[in-house]
Order: structure tokens, then C-alpha cells, then sequence
């Protein structure tokens, strides 16, 4: 990166006469964004930077050397997607009936119910509270 910002200082000082860091970077961000190297030439046209053969040259250079940003599908578009292709596929399943010949049915026991200690502890506590009242 540090080198692609020497290049295009260098580049804008044959161009305007002078570079700036801020428009150093500003350059290179539309590069970045831009689809086409024309569309960089409109963009620094409009800066105020003229319309020649060196600046189009310039535009197709920092063009095919940023690094731009693919434009795919975002996460939730591609979320989207996957949910619908499983709905799909599991609209292709069906439930199949069980044979009467692999009727084996397994007894279910029910686990034992686990007292619940809290609540005696309570119902000891407010008793004995209860006999101590009415032994005063």
C-alpha cells in the first residue's frame, strides 16, 4: 500500500504540480470504488484535473493496480438463499408409514420423582414457628 501512495504522488505531481496526502488517499479511495478506468478520468476531471492522454494513462494504471472490492453477494442475501434451497430439499422428503411387522413396542418407565426439599424445609420451619407462637 505504502508503495501505491508513492506512485500516485508521484504521479499527481507530474499531473497538478503538487501532492497532498489527503488527496493522495482520496484518489486512490475512488479508484477503488470506480468500475472503470473512464469513470476514474470523469471523476478526477471534475477535481479540476484536465482531460489528456497522460491523465487517462494515469486512470488506467491506478485502475489495474487497486485493489477493489468484489462485489458478491452480502451475508444476508446469501442466508436467504441456503434457507430456500433447504425448504426445497426438504419438501422432496416425505414420512414413511412404519411396517406392522417391526411393531416392537419398548415400555417407557417413568423416572422417580425427586422430592422437593425446599418446600419441607419451609413447612418445618413455619411450624415450629407456629408452636413457639402458641406456646408464648
Amino acid at each position: 500500500m505504502g508503495d501505491l501512495k508513492t506512485w500516485v504522488s508521484d504521479r499527481l505531481m507530474t499531473l497538478l504540480g503538487y501532492s497532498q496526502p489527503t488527496v493522495v488517499q482520496y484518489v486512490i479511495t475512488l479508484s477503488k470504488k470506480a468500475s472503470s478506468p473512464s469513470e476514474i478520468v470523469n471523476q478526477l476531471v471534475e477535481l479540476g484535473i484536465s482531460s489528456s492522454s497522460e491523465t487517462l494513462g494515469f486512470a488506467k494504471e491506478i485502475f489495474s493496480r487497486v485493489e477493489r472490492k468484489t462485489s458478491g453477494p452480502n451475508l444476508y442475501r446469501q442466508q436467504e438463499r441456503e434457507a430456500a434451497m433447504l425448504a426445497r430439499k426438504q419438501q422432496t422428503y416425505k414420512i414413511l408409514d412404519a411396517d406392522d411387522e417391526d411393531d416392537e413396542t419398548v415400555p417407557v418407565v417413568p423416572l422417580p420423582k425427586k422430592e422437593e426439599t425446599r418446600s419441607k424445609k419451609f413447612r418445618k420451619r413455619s411450624e415450629t414457628q407456629d408452636d413457639i407462637e402458641d406456646e408464648a
